[in-house]
């Protein structure tokens, strides 16, 4: 196959693919965060993403994804499998998928063999086997690794081989990828934005109801609906010639969508329950402190990682046994205006909002001007699998305490 046949040079964006090699995907062991990436960094640029293929360590599969992608779309992305080991076999597929035979490049073979007599190893030939690139690609400089990449450039036809490493997969794409893009399609990008709002409680089927006249009347900007645990995310799209064009072409939309959530809409873009609520609290300075027997920390963590040290009273990791500990010392800690509580177990009846359990809850003891207000907690709903219930109870977690804040709209501690 002729890396330099042209391609589609019909109006519209140019078609993309992209293409995420390893067995570890395949098998679970890792989520595929490479692809989402650059879907996104395409999509702003112009480029229509229309195909994501995930192949495991398997030569004949991979290769017939690199030629089914060159064949039908004109810019093709590959992650993966270029490292020096019998498994990264990217660049021999590459040479069969397109015709190319590979060739030893001696220049690349230099810095790989400095490498590692610099930390005492010996350089082997599986080392050496970055040093084979396909005919004709381009060498595209990866400073952050050792991993060569390459590109295939041809007359309306874009192929870019980088390392699976995000980092290094991230860095090379935005040092080398938007000249080349510019250059081989010159009048057909443009610029594409998508907006996100976000809604707290309400499924998706009530956000449609709210907003399904905009959904229907929407071209440009385009709406459409993403459904999580305890929130819809709302996605406006639109394409323009640069942000202030989009800003234009958005902003009546956003706002009568704002408007039309009330008290459900959460924020937007990196605004979520999470943030929001670290924000009221900082705001407020209010101390957080949370004891959680279900999910070993995890549903707590979001807020450790948006919260200074001077708004968490602590966070308690233990076993379903000693939460009562857990919890009678964080209401005893005399520097914790609020205390979230995450274990298993049913939700108290409306009559005994604090429970015997103390789960499920948007308000619970009041302590006094000196102790703790309010105890926010969640639970894992029951047949649920485990890892969806721990998803499902940091989801609540954050709605309740969301929820509790923006409607309480508490005082600094010590105050009424």
């Amino acid at each position: 196959m002729d890396p330099q046949k042209s391609g589609d040079n019909s109006p519209g964006p140019p078609k993309a693919a992209i293409v995420t090699t390893g067995s570890e995907i395949m098998l679970g062991q890792m989520a595929d965060t490479n692809s989402a990436w650059l879907s996104a960094w395409l999509s702003a640029r112009g480029v229509s993403v229309v195909r994501h293929v995930s192949v495991g360590d398997d030569l004949a599969a991979l290769t017939a994804a690199i030629a089914d992608s060159h064949r039908d779309h004109e810019v093709t992305l590959v992650t993966g499998g270029l490292g020096p080991t019998e498994d990264d076999l990217t660049r021999l597929a590459v040479s069969r998928a397109l015709g190319l035979s590979l060739g030893y490049r001696p220049e690349l073979a230099k810095p790989i063999i400095d490498f590692m007599l610099a930390r005492g190893f010996a350089c082997s030939d599986n080392n050496l086997r970055q040093a084979w690139l396909p005919g004709g690609s381009v060498l595209v400089e990866n400073p952050w690794g050792t991993a060569p990449a390459f590109a295939i450039l041809g007359k309306a036809r874009l192929m870019l081989f980088v390392p699976g490493v995000p980092q290094e997969m991230k860095n090379i794409v935005n040092a080398f990828l938007p000249p080349k893009l510019e250059e081989t399609f010159p009048t057909r990008l443009g610029y594409h934005r998508t907006t996100i709002l976000r809604a707290s409680s309400l499924g998706e089927s009530l956000v449609d109801d709210l907003l399904s006249d905009l959904i229907r009347g929407s071209a440009n900007p385009v709406m459409g609906l993403l459904a999580g645990p305890f929130e819809t995310r709302i996605l406006i799209t639109s394409k323009a010639r640069d942000a202030a064009e989009a800003d234009a072409l958005e902003a009546p939309l956003v706002a009568e969508t704002i408007k039309r959530l009330g008290k459900y809409y959460v924020g937007q873009g990196d605004q979520t329950m999470v943030t929001v609520s670290c924000g009221w609290l900082r705001e407020r300075s209010l101390r957080l402190g949370i004891v959680d027997s279900l999910t070993r920390g995890s549903a707590g963590e979001p807020f450790a990682k948006n919260l200074p040290p001077e708004n968490v009273a602590g966070f308690l990791a233990t076993a379903e046994k000693g939460i009562g500990d857990g919890v009678a010392f964080l209401l005893g800690a005399p520097d914790a205006d609020l205390v979230a509580v995450i274990q298993k177990g049913p939700p108290p009846s409306r009559d005994d909002p604090a429970g015997p359990e103390m789960s499920v809850k948007a308000r619970l003891l009041a302590k006094g001007p000196d102790g703790p207000r309010e105890v926010a907690s969640a639970q894992r709903l029951v047949g649920r699998s485990e890892a969806i219930g721990i998803l499902r109870a940091g989801a609540l977690l954050s709605l309740t305490l969301w929820d509790y804040l923006r409607v309480q709209g508490q005082t600094p501690k010590g105050g009424a």
